[in-house]
């Protein structure tokens, strides 16, 4: 009988480990869900300038351009709200559709790092393209990477000099595409 009662107790025990683990499981998760902006953050804006000298970003407050050479694309940064009148994904590249230079975005955490997902309103499909701000060495940086594993990362500065001088740069808890 005593057996009996140890055993029971061991097994309510370990279901009531399991049950707290399984809850503490989902509360992290639910801390780390992606919230959308509707501003760019004050450190990310202003200019920045890729080593090549053909490459550039902008960003305002809800402005977003990027430059490489000749080709120049424009973006504006719109907030969810108004997914209901005009559905997200809906593939409309037409020059009339009001949300051709649209883009909405999500901030959330990889790796214990601060992330910007910018994707254009009008994408079928996609995982868009990550931001993220930091500081390495003193220097404001301003990272981009791609795919779902956040990979291929780049790294643009305030200056073109700055950028020319850490070209060949790499900072750990980035994932480099490596040709």
């Amino acid at each position: 009988m005593k057996l009996k009662k140890i055993f029971y107790l061991t097994f309510l025990f370990f279901i009531a480990l399991f049950i707290w683990s399984e809850n503490s499981t989902l509360t992290s998760k639910a801390s780390t869900k992606p919230s959308s902006i509707s501003i760019f953050p004050k450190q990310m804006r202003g200019y920045w300038y890729a080593s090549d000298g053909k490459s550039k970003y902008y960003m305002g407050k809800k402005v977003f351009e990027y430059k490489n050479g000749k080709h120049v694309q424009k973006l504006y940064l719109h907030n969810l709200h108004q997914q209901k009148k005009y559905p997200i994904g809906n593939a409309s590249l037409s020059k009339k559709s009001p949300t051709i230079n649209w883009l909405y975005a999500y901030q959330f955490k990889y790796h214990g790092m601060n992330w910007i997902n910018a994707l254009v309103w009008n994408s079928g499909a996609g995982d868009g393209t990550f931001y993220n701000f930091s500081k390495h060495n003193g220097h404001q940086v301003l990272s981009t990477a791609y795919g779902a594993g956040i990979w291929g990362t780049q790294h643009y500065y305030r200056s073109f000099k700055l950028a020319k001088q850490f070209m060949h740069k790499r900072y750990p808890h980035y994932s480099y595409y490596e040709d």
